[in-house]
C-alpha cells in the first residue's frame, strides 16, 4: 500500500480570491509547479486523466455537476469517454497508454511505475516525459513540423460511414 505524502501547499488566486492549493495532489501538478513539464504536457496529462476517470464512472464533482445541470446521461457519457481513451490508446502505442494510465490516471511516481514494469528509473522518466509530449501532440497543445514520416503530427483518417 503506498503511503500518503506531505501536503505541500502553496498560495494561488482564484477568480480574485487567494486559496491554498495542495500540488502533491496530483503527480502531473506537482511536476508543472517544479517546471519539470510544460504547460502544453501537464494540459494534455490533465485531459486524458479527466477521460480515463469518465470512463470508469465519474468523480464526485462530475457528478455534482451532471446532477446541477439535470444531465443523468452517465451511460453515454461512459461510452464516449471510453471510446476517446482507446482512440488515444492506439494512436500512442500500447506501451506507453499502459504508463500513462498508472502516470495521469491512478497517480503513481515514476519510481513506482519503474518498479511495477521492472525497468530503470531513468527510461521511465524517458517514458513519462515522451507519453506526455505525444499527448500534447494528439490533442493539438503542441504541433510538431518537418518530420521525415510524418510523426508527431495527428493524421486525419477518413470518416467511416
Amino acid at each position: 500500500m503506498r503511503k500518503l505524502e506531505k501536503p505541500e501547499l502553496i498560495e494561488t488566486i482564484i477568480d480574485k480570491k487567494k486559496v491554498w492549493l495542495n500540488i502533491r495532489e496530483s503527480r502531473l501538478l506537482y511536476m508543472f509547479h517544479r517546471k519539470l513539464i510544460s504547460w502544453e504536457e501537464y494540459e494534455a496529462g490533465s485531459r486524458y486523466r479527466l477521460m480515463c476517470e469518465l470512463q470508469g464512472g465519474g468523480t464526485g464533482n462530475v457528478i455534482k455537476e451532471r446532477i446541477d445541470n439535470n444531465n443523468t446521461d452517465f451511460m453515454s457519457m461512459q461510452m464516449g469517454a471510453a471510446l476517446a481513451v482507446a482512440e488515444v490508446d492506439e494512436e500512442i502505442g500500447e506501451h506507453l497508454a499502459q504508463i500513462m494510465k498508472l502516470f495521469c490516471h491512478y497517480n503513481y511516481g515514476i519510481i513506482e511505475i519503474a518498479n511495477i514494469l521492472g525497468t530503470t528509473e531513468r527510461k521511465m522518466s524517458n517514458y513519462v516525459h515522451e507519453g506526455l509530449s505525444r499527448l500534447a501532440v494528439y490533442y493539438g497543445y503542441k504541433k510538431v513540423r518537418h518530420t521525415i514520416r510524418r510523426q508527431g503530427t495527428k493524421v486525419k483518417r477518413p470518416q467511416i460511414s
